[in-house]
């Protein structure tokens, strides 16, 4: 039994981060709609409006950018980017959860948040410890809502990170 183990701890330190793995986007509710057109038509301020009668993909609508005071009217401008990325959850405790548990999070919407692409990639899989957005009002709720989902699925928080938060002096 002992060796057994061993080796099971052996084969998840062995595994690699593949996106591929983490289901997203799915359609968990079968409607035709993945993860990206829930949140799109969930979160607009207007009706949406589809590209076509199947009503699966968004084009328009009104969203407000999570990371910017801005506001988005295109689908295709945006993206949905997870909060907590995906790599970093890996690497802090995910790298040992089962594809349920994994797809789970990726397609959560309290860790989805729409943004314009160019802050997206501009974000990519960084922490909150390597990328803010610059208006401290929007990287206050960004770090506050970091810190309620990384306790939430019980991910590793650094002390860097705990230290970075209170160094930001944001208001509860």
């Amino acid at each position: 039994m002992k060796y057994l183990i061993i080796a099971i701890i052996s084969n998840l330190a062995l595994a690699k981060y593949s996106r591929n793995t983490w289901g997203y986007p799915s359609d968990k509710n079968k409607d035709y709609k993945n993860t990206r057109a829930e949140v799109l038509i969930k979160r607009s301020k207007v009706s949406v409006r589809f590209k076509d009668e199947s009503k699966c993909y968004v084009i328009s609508g009104s969203w407000s950018d999570y990371y910017y005071p801005q506001t988005h009217t295109e689908a295709s401008a945006v993206e949905i980017d997870h909060l907590i990325p995906l790599f970093h959850a890996y690497n802090t405790g995910a790298k040992l959860w089962s594809k349920k548990q994994k797809s789970q999070f990726a397609n959560d919407p309290n860790n989805l948040v729409i943004t314009q692409r160019k802050y997206n990639r501009s974000k990519g899989a960084k922490t909150i410890l390597d990328w803010l957005p610059l208006n401290k009002a929007y990287a206050c709720k960004y770090m506050q809502q970091w810190f309620k989902i990384k306790n939430e699925y019980k991910l590793l928080i650094s002390d860097k990170e705990i230290d970075f938060l209170k160094q930001a002096k944001c208001k509860q």
